[in-house]
């Protein structure tokens, strides 16, 4: 008998010391914390500041972008140029896929190429017959970016506002995070 419980005692011993060494290497009754996580790269992009000088000297932005928020989780950047606004806005969640959920709502919704990125060229239906506004989206970062020109209405003639969101997207898009 009084060798069983020398076993039980040993044996628990041992289970409680192999309990101490687990328990120290992850820190004691502490959870130990949980691996990082990747954070979406366009946490830190800054619309304002991610446009290029010579771009808004090429739209005749004299200003400083004006900070401006959709409501719908878009952050972005205003510039007020002599022919044309031009707004940058970010979208971390705002990914290809999300875009391609929405595809109802553009009266142009075409998939294209912005440097080495994949994007989107896009003409709400709203915005559709006056032929001053587009829209370059371009992956970046786990989201996107999106580039909006709106012509000032007496400049649409002989303008192409996508044309103009592609070749402004093209010249942000070595900025952009991966």
């Amino acid at each position: 008998m009084m060798r069983t419980r020398t076993t039980r005692s040993t044996a628990t011993a041992v289970l409680v010391g192999a309990g101490l060494l687990v328990a120290g290497c992850t820190g004691g009754g502490e959870q130990s914390p949980p691996p990082p996580t990747s954070e979406n790269g366009l946490a830190s992009f800054d619309p304002c500041a991610g446009v290029p000088q010579e771009v808004l000297q090429s739209i005749g932005a004299t200003e400083p972008g004006e900070p401006v928020d959709q409501g719908i989780g878009e952050q972005g950047c205003e510039f007020s140029g002599s022919e044309l606004v031009l707004a940058v806005y970010k979208g971390q969640s705002a990914t290809l896929e999300y875009w391609e959920g929405q595809r109802g709502n553009f009266a142009v919704f075409e998939p294209n190429q912005v440097g080495s990125r994949k994007g989107i060229k896009q003409i709400t239906k709203a915005s559709s017959g006056s032929g001053s506004l587009c829209t370059q989206v371009v992956e970046a970062g786990g989201g996107s970016i999106s580039v909006q020109v709106n012509l000032d209405a007496d400049k649409v003639e002989g303008n192409d506002p996508c044309a103009k969101a592609l070749e402004i997207a093209q010249r942000i898009e070595p900025k952009l995070p991966k």
